[in-house]
């Protein structure tokens, strides 16, 4: 029957052991401690027994229970609650071992791994056998100690894996930034290139127009054009009368002023009376009334 559990030890290294009175048939009671882990090698043992394939083992009560989990494994609630169970453990496993090695002799001489543990428990219950049991602890406490320690370096490998983790990802994230500034770059340069080319080209349409189309002198008939576009800006000329319509658009164009923009496609309307100028680029200015004078607005194509 396991009776009470107390905490062993301080810190990393504290742990709970079991008390228990066990006794035989024949033998004065003896009082066994323990803790959990051994039973748990006790019967991680017997299951490796051949000779005890054919016997039903009782099941270990769990290691961790949503309890433990949640409140810790020092939560006296599931120590008890294990203490029991482990009670109840024993009692399942002497009725196995007694059924299959009561009619040949002792159960404990018989069954060596069971023997070893409660020897080993018996031994830990003496306070004569003191040394033993610190011998043991020792050996449980450098155990646990190589697992802190693996922990810990497992624990210093995982931030290493993860600050290189960082570092490519800092690296790709720096070049995808510098990958992005270099196409920037060379789109404003396209675009630099591109708005000088227009310029350019469209300097040389505005030299040719200028060219083709000198202002009439004083005393030759012409006909002044006022042009105003959406902006509100203005620009003003005399063209001979002889000049065609499509000479007006291509003044508008070309000219610098905040008119139409290079490429856009825009009608001249008259505003009295309101009269669209596209499809009359062959007419004269005096063939399409335009003469002696005229305001034109520009306007969106329609």
């Amino acid at each position: 029957v396991v009776v009470e559990h107390f905490k062993v030890g301080q810190g990393a290294r504290q742990h709970t052991k079991y008390r228990a009175q066990s006794s035989t048939s024949g033998a004065p009671p003896q009082e066994l401690i323990f803790r959990f882990s051994q039973v748990d090698s006790l019967l991680g043992r017997l299951a490796q027994m051949p000779e005890l394939r054919d016997v039903a083992l009782p099941r270990l009560p769990p290691k961790n229970t949503l309890r433990s989990l949640v409140s810790g494994r020092f939560d006296d609630a599931f120590l008890e609650e294990r203490q029991g169970l482990l009670t109840k453990f024993f009692e399942d496993l002497s009725a196995a071992l007694n059924g299959k090695y009561s009619e040949v002799g002792n159960v404990l001489e018989l069954c060596e791994p069971l023997g070893e543990f409660v020897a080993l428990a018996a031994r830990a219950g003496n306070a004569a056998e003191a040394e033993a049991v610190a011998a043991v602890e020792a050996a449980i406490r450098r155990e646990e100690d190589r697992q802190i320690i693996a922990s810990q370096n497992a624990e210093y490998e995982e931030s290493l894996r993860q600050d290189e983790l960082r570092r490519i990802e800092e690296a790709e994230k720096a070049e995808r930034e510098q990958q992005a500034a270099r196409e920037e770059a060379k789109r404003q340069e396209e675009e630099a290139a591109k708005a000088l080319e227009l310029e350019e080209a469209l300097k040389m349409r505005r030299e040719k127009f200028a060219l083709e189309n000198p202002v009439p002198s004083a005393g030759e008939p012409q006909a002044m054009m006022r042009f105003r576009a959406p902006s509100g800006a203005t620009i003003q000329r005399a063209f001979p009368d002889s000049a065609t319509v499509s000479t007006l658009f291509e003044f508008a164009a070309v000219s610098e002023w905040d008119g139409p923009k290079w490429g856009e496609t825009f009608d001249l309307r008259t505003s009295f009376p309101v009269k669209n100028l596209k499809g009359m680029e062959s007419q004269t200015l005096r063939e399409a009334g335009l003469c002696p004078s005229a305001m034109l607005l520009v306007a969106q194509d329609s």
